[in-house]
């Protein structure tokens, strides 16, 4: 008996073991693309982001032109603060693309709190707080000129091209979305927000606009909205979210059925489809990035970790793994680099932020605050 039981453990191993090993083989079956760094800088302890709140800001990250790297973060000015809030300060660091050497470093102190900080296409950085978006010269003067107040609520979103900005009313109470320069501030349109701010993408000459029962629309400036006829692919993982759209460049839109989906569909304005990117079962497409001059865009590819039990509302999450950048000319794979991960057994805080240079010559990808910045080739 005691012989018996001890080939059935064998057995039961030896089919355990061989599972994972196929289940393992399995997951790591999409082609993996390891590049070495052109550089590597640390934000963190001992750099520039050294505050103990560095970590709860809301940081932004991209090639200000294709020489220079630009990490902007909000810190609080109360030392005991954890968190980033009642009076902020907004630092700003620049780097050089190929060597990752600090060119400069900036901040400002004056915010009542943080939300968010942008690239334009002039160069400046555009900055908001709850209440008012201000722009700064590249070295964090202030412009007084140019501050525009915002009703309290609103949300806030910038071109790819950063040539546009919309404000955008998150109660829907018959309030006017307002659509400005982004290098002027000055109001170019208004029109009635009815719909919630996350179903309009802004692009530098159009804006779109989705609904499930109007599907998609788009319109420039002054202009009525008229429909686009795309179809989305509806493969995609969590149910209750709902169709999602941005624009690539001044004429090409990308959708999906969600934040994360298995496919993501890129079009004209037109309606014309120009590719469907697609992952297997156990994958997703992620977020997506766009470099300045609307020529390259960038997109995450993500696996599914943990375990799906509908019944117990648990769910597999989607854990980055690669960042893949294509050409829009011709919608050809340029670049694909590994990227840090999550894991179900020792989860972590994972803050991850990706940037394309104008010219497509670097990928700067932030993990923390470690970023890593490569040449493609």
């Amino acid at each position: 008996m005691p012989r018996r039981l001890g080939r059935l453990t064998a057995t039961l191993s030896f089919i355990l073991v061989s599972t994972m090993l196929a289940v393992a083989a399995r997951g790591n079956s999409t082609r993996i693309s390891k590049h070495v760094p052109l550089w590597v800088v640390n934000l963190g302890p001992g750099g520039p982001g050294a505050e103990r709140n560095f970590f709860r800001s809301r940081i932004a990250i991209e090639f200000a032109d294709s020489d220079t790297l630009v990490v902007a973060w909000f810190v609080s000015q109360q030392p005991k603060s954890a968190y980033p809030a009642t009076r902020a300060k907004l630092e700003a660091v620049y780097l050089d693309a190929k060597s990752g050497k600090q060119k400069f470093k900036y901040e400002w102190s004056g915010f009542s709190s943080f939300a968010g900080a942008y690239g334009t296409a002039d160069g400046n950085l555009l900055v908001h707080d709850e209440q008012t978006i201000r722009l700064f010269s590249p070295s964090l003067k202030g412009l007084p000129e140019k501050a525009f107040p915002m009703a309290r609520h609103s949300a806030v979103t910038v071109s790819p091209g950063g040539r546009r900005v919309l404000v955008c009313p998150t109660f829907q109470d018959g309030s006017q979305a307002q659509l400005l320069d982004a290098d002027t501030l000055q109001v170019i349109d208004t029109f009635p927000a009815n719909r919630q701010c996350r179903n309009y993408a802004l692009g530098d000459e159009f804006l779109a606009m989705w609904s499930d029962q109007a599907g998609l629309s788009v319109r420039s400036p002054g202009e009525p909205w008229r429909p686009v006829p795309i179809v989305l692919p509806t493969n995609r993982t969590n149910k209750m979210v709902h169709e999602s759209f941005s624009f690539l460049n001044d004429t090409t839109l990308a959708g999906r059925s969600g934040f994360y989906s298995r496919s993501v569909l890129v079009a004209t304005i037109e309606g014309k489809t120009l590719v469907t990117m697609s992952q297997p079962n156990g994958r997703e497409l992620g977020s997506l990035v766009t470099s300045r001059e609307d020529q390259y865009f960038g997109v995450v590819e993500e696996r599914l970790r943990g375990l799906t039990i509908e019944p117990l509302d648990m769910y597999a999450f989607p854990s980055p793994e690669q960042f893949v950048v294509y050409s829009l000319s011709d919608m050809n794979e340029r670049f694909r680099v590994k990227v840090e991960g999550l894991s179900p057994w020792s989860p972590k805080r994972l803050v991850q932020r990706y940037a394309i240079s104008p010219d497509g010559a670097f990928v700067a990808v932030m993990s923390n605050s470690i970023i890593r910045t490569y040449a493609v080739r």
